[in-house]
């Protein structure tokens, strides 16, 4: 069976797996929290972005083996089910529960970058219409290249990203040229910091961890990628160090020109407008707000990219609680997207978003597991070289990398929620305690989904393919 059987066509290069890469990361959401990172940790906030660059690159390079070893549109479904010894139903469960689980996490991740987009399109217009208007208006805008093929979507991608950086880069440039109204660049005006390793990676895991996270985002893109061995390392590698780079110069350009005190005035869920305005006061305001609407509509044009394909790549093998997997599973025959799941996904994320409301808990209740979902990647490269040792691997990795991406993974995790992210204020927004009970629904529910979609798999009315999808051996 061939990937056009299947509806899908491979036309991705390198260039559309670095822009997809970097226009999903690079989001609204990354501009409050690096500027959030860069207000509590000042210089030390840079060591939380590298040490969070190399808990990344070790994600991407998991990520990478499993995508180009696995190449199909379901990410984790596929890699969950090649990777868990046992028999089909075994198999069937553990990569559908992944699927869901990152699906689930993901509403709230999205929830916040939509939320966050809003806001910037309110103060672009002056605070007209409402936050819920605003969210749907910027879905709707995000969900359309998706619905006219993946082609559309990477040339649209194209010139976002190219759009999105430039504001980005211009303000950084503003402040080391000292251009603007804020005044002359100084290293003395960004606060020192705490640079020991429980500070650096609490900062890491709080605030550098959303400027990279998210670039596996690509790995669903795989089955319409011309050539993923080649493509799908050097787009996620290449990825990480622009965005490493950008938030860098924005980082360091910005605050260097701001008083040190102006982070305890600026706007805790919208810091980049507050910035905008203190640099160039309405103009700077509206671009900055043209820069969060930009990185909201790329983050989400290819979070409607991925999202839907993890639902098709579940549903064409009737995994997707029974009857649902026909529609779920099938493509528009002149656009070959994944429509229906498109659509569903944008309502679903909508609903949360509009529903759950404060930027800064929707990212943290998204991190919580999403942090865990990175250790499992590197569980998978492991367990898949034990299963299916004759499966080709194009892009394979000495063991040690995945190893000690777990390791650092799950170090990060503990570090990061070990005590309430605000000392001054235990109340606002904590760690293990608060989003621990939450993360536990989110995984608790896509558990039992995937077992009840198991139990009606019988009902989908759809040829199961999956072992001859996870077993291409030699």
């Amino acid at each position: 069976m061939t990937t056009e059987d299947k509806g899908l066509v491979k036309t991705l290069t390198t260039r559309d797996i670095f822009m997809a890469g970097v226009g999903l990361v690079v989001a609204a959401s990354t501009l409050v929290s690096d500027f959030g990172g860069w207000f509590a940790g000042g210089r030390g906030f840079a060591l939380a972005l590298l040490a969070m660059f190399v808990a990344n690159l070790l994600l991407g390079l998991s990520t990478s083996e499993l995508a180009t070893t696995y190449p199909k549109a379901g990410a984790l479904y596929d890699y969950g089910a090649a990777a868990t010894p046992g028999g089909k139903g075994a198999k069937t469960v553990v990569g559908v529960f992944l699927g869901f689980l990152f699906y689930a996490m993901f509403a709230f991740a999205g929830g916040g970058e939509t939320t966050a987009g809003a806001a910037g399109a309110q103060g672009l217009f002056d605070g007209a219409g409402s936050l819920s208007l605003w969210i749907i208006i910027l879905t709707i805008l995000a969900v359309i290249p998706n619905l006219l093929g993946i082609s559309v979507l990477a040339k649209i991608e194209l010139w976002l990203v190219i759009l999105m950086l430039s504001i980005r880069y211009f303000f950084g440039m503003a402040g080391f040229a000292g251009f603007s109204d804020a005044g002359g660049w100084s290293l003395s005006n960004v606060p020192t910091g705490d640079f020991s390793l429980t500070a650096v990676v609490a900062l890491g895991g709080a605030f550098a961890f959303w400027s990279f996270v998210g670039i596996e985002f690509v790995a669903p893109l795989a089955e319409e990628t011309r050539d993923p061995t080649r493509s799908i390392p050097r787009g996620i590698i290449w990825g990480l160090v622009a965005i490493l780079v950008t938030s860098l110069f924005m980082g360091f350009g910005t605050l260097g020109s701001l008083d040190p005190a102006f982070g305890s005035a600026a706007s805790p869920d919208a810091p980049q407008l507050s910035i905008g305005t203190a640099m160039f006061g309405d103009f700077g305001r509206i671009l900055m707000a043209i820069g969060t609407v930009l990185a909201t509509f790329s983050s989400m044009t290819v979070v409607y990219a991925s999202m839907p394909r993890i639902l098709y790549g579940i549903s064409r093998n009737g995994h997707f609680f029974g009857p649902l997997s026909k529609p779920f599973g099938s493509v528009h025959p002149r656009f070959r997207t994944p429509w229906v799941a498109s659509i569903v996904t944008a309502v679903v994320y909508v609903i949360v978003a509009i529903s759950y409301g404060a930027v800064v808990e929707q990212i943290f209740t998204a991190a919580y597991v999403w942090i865990l979902l990175y250790a499992v990647y590197h569980v998978l490269v492991v367990a898949s070289r034990y299963v299916n040792p004759n499966v080709t691997r194009p892009f394979k990795l000495p063991l040690i990398v995945p190893i000690v991406g777990f390791l650092f993974t799950m170090y990060l995790w503990w570090a990061a929620f070990k005590d309430p992210l605000d000392p001054a204020d235990p109340a606002s927004v904590t760690g293990h305690g608060f989003f621990g009970p939450r993360g536990l629904w989110i995984i608790g529910g896509s558990l039992v989904a995937a077992i009840i979609s198991y139990a009606l798999r019988g009902t989908a009315g759809v040829a199961d393919h999956l072992e001859e999808e996870v077993h291409q051996e030699v």
